[in-house]
């Protein structure tokens, strides 16, 4: 049974991993780079990398996309064009505490949605999984203290950072219960072009407010290109195809690692300590996923779960 359902978690641990790094370097770029300029670029540098590889198929869909706009457009205005943009946008303005905690809330979200929307049933210790997961998050971003969680103050950076979590569930959902029978990387390409359709207006408002040229460096072409490359590219064609196989509730816990995966690259690459909290947060994190996944670790795992998997 690892075997047959290793891969599709396997692509959401590495889908996870590029969004923590984009997380981290994109709080770092948004310094230098206006936040929908950065999504812009990020998108072209994806739509060129791809557009070689995925032409023919795109092609020969092409008019099938045409067909189905309202399912493009809804997908590029929520996955491409909103999370990140408001992300990045949401960092100016909060702490990173704030942010992340905001940001934990969509699995939960994209569960309750799956269940109202999609139909989707949801075990007992599935659900235990997500509250013990959301405490590993709670416990991370708070980094263990009661006081530090009663004390939290939310602002306008916050708010803006719950409409972005709120357009990746609704991508998510979307993704699942619409988008299920098209021909996946077709599907893709053409939500990036729109995506950047709708980006570029506001892109260009922020030349327009600041005319001065960008000044990239060495350091800030190679995060960008990051940005292009792994979580846009490799993480969302990775999530679709975990999505699709898995559905939204089993997935969206899984998105509780990128606030793992960014910690873990501040501590290597901005030599931040590594707290007890930390460790604490990840080991219930990561418990809360296997719970929620229903992965079975032992031979033992009781029969029940197994059969209730392919009902999900």
């Amino acid at each position: 049974m690892i075997s047959r359902l290793s891969s599709p978690y396997l692509w959401l641990i590495l889908a996870t991993m590029f969004w923590g790094g984009n997380f981290a370097v994109g709080r770092a770029l948004v310094h230098d780079v206006p936040p929908f300029t950065m999504s812009f670029i990020r998108w072209f540098i994806a739509l060129l990398i791809l557009l070689p590889f995925v032409w023919k198929e795109y092609h020969t869909a092409k008019e099938l996309m045409i067909k189905q706009w309202k399912i493009i457009g809804i997908l590029s205005l929520t996955g491409i064009a909103a999370f990140n943009s408001l992300s990045y946008v949401a960092v100016q303005y909060t702490t990173s505490i704030n942010a992340s905690l905001v940001n934990g809330l969509a699995p939960g979200l994209i569960i309750l949605m799956s269940f109202i929307f999609l139909k989707e049933r949801m075990l007992k210790i599935q659900l235990t999984g997500v509250i013990i997961s959301l405490i590993g998050v709670l416990w991370i971003v708070t980094q263990g203290s009661i006081h530090t969680f009663m004390t939290l103050a939310f602002n306008n950076g916050d708010l803006i950072m719950l409409f972005g979590v709120l357009a990746w569930v609704i991508y998510s959902i979307y993704m699942k219960a619409a988008a299920a029978g098209l021909p996946k990387m077709a599907l893709f390409i053409s939500t990036i072009f729109v995506g950047l359709i709708i980006l570029a207006p506001f892109a260009a408002w922020e030349f327009y407010r600041d005319p001065a040229p960008l000044q990239l460096g060495m350091p800030q072409v190679i995060s960008l290109l990051y940005l292009g490359i792994f979580p846009s590219i490799l993480s969302f064609v990775l999530w679709n195809k975990a999505l699709l196989m898995l559905g939204p509730s089993k997935a969206s816990v899984f998105l509780n690692f990128t606030l793992l995966f960014a910690t873990i690259f501040s501590i290597l690459f901005l030599h931040e300590k590594l707290l007890v909290s930390q460790v604490i947060g990840g080991i219930l994190m990561i418990l809360g996923v296997v719970l929620t996944a229903n992965i079975k670790l032992f031979k033992g795992t009781r029969p029940g779960l197994e059969a209730n998997y392919h009902h999900t």
